[in-house]
């Protein structure tokens, strides 16, 4: 391995380090060593300080110019519209599908290699669902990017308190991992799985090193969850 891609040397990217998931993520790639700098895009100041974050206050399209010079080596993608499922196609579209690959191609013309993003389960363009189909357009169009190494994940429900979380909502953290265990053979990647849980995930893809497209759903983003949370 050459001096520049050891790990201590390696520099990530993040979009939507303050969602649910993408803060998780944040903290497990700060407790880590695999990077000795971490460039997180954010609408609004992160309210953490950390030697090895460089918080920046931009739009995806501004990063190029706002990191210029600066070599990127993975990227993650956290981004996704407020309340999804309930959203308009128009708003799904403006985010998990123009915003994202807004900050993939920033991304990418900084040299990044690797694109780690989140998706959804049963993603795809014919789905019926805006959700779905808005998420499987989304993956179709980062695959045309080419990345060397594009990790998608694909969780089922993802739990956790947000600052909109309703009754019905908590209801849910409290209920749907009794369900998790009933959910078997084809029904496994609707498996619902925490924002700590996919954040750690998220980490490890990254750290596996795989290439091509890979994609992570049910127990597979449980094995990566674990790989993530281990100390480098």
């Amino acid at each position: 391995m050459s001096v520049e891609n050891q790990p201590a040397q390696r520099v990530a990217l993040l979009a939507g380090g303050t969602g649910l998931t993408g803060s998780a993520l944040l903290r497990v790639l700060l407790a880590g060593a695999d990077y000795a700098r971490i460039h997180a895009v954010t609408r609004r100041p992160l309210l953490l300080d950390h030697p090895r974050l460089a918080n920046r206050v931009v739009t995806p399209e501004q990063v190029p110019a706002k990191l210029a010079g600066t070599k990127i080596h993975d990227a993650f993608c956290c981004l996704g519209a407020p309340q999804p499922r309930s959203a308009s196609p128009a708003q799904l579209r403006a985010v998990d599908l123009e915003l994202t690959l807004a900050f993939a191609r920033a991304a990418q013309s900084l040299g990044a290699t690797r694109f780690v993003v989140v998706s959804a389960a049963g993603a795809s363009r014919a789905a019926k669902p805006a959700f779905l189909q808005v998420k499987g357009e989304m993956e179709a169009a980062l695959r045309e990017l080419r990345f060397p190494s594009l990790e998608i994940l694909q969780p089922g429900a993802v739990l956790g308190l947000r600052p909109q979380t309703s009754v019905a909502g908590l209801m849910q953290m409290l209920l749907r991992p009794l369900v998790n265990p009933l959910l078997g053979g084809s029904l496994a990647a609707l498996r619902s799985i925490s924002g700590e849980d996919l954040g750690a995930a998220m980490a490890g893809a990254a750290r596996a090193q795989r290439g091509g497209v890979q994609i992570y759903a049910g127990s597979g983003l449980r094995a990566l969850s674990h790989a993530g949370q281990r100390r480098s």
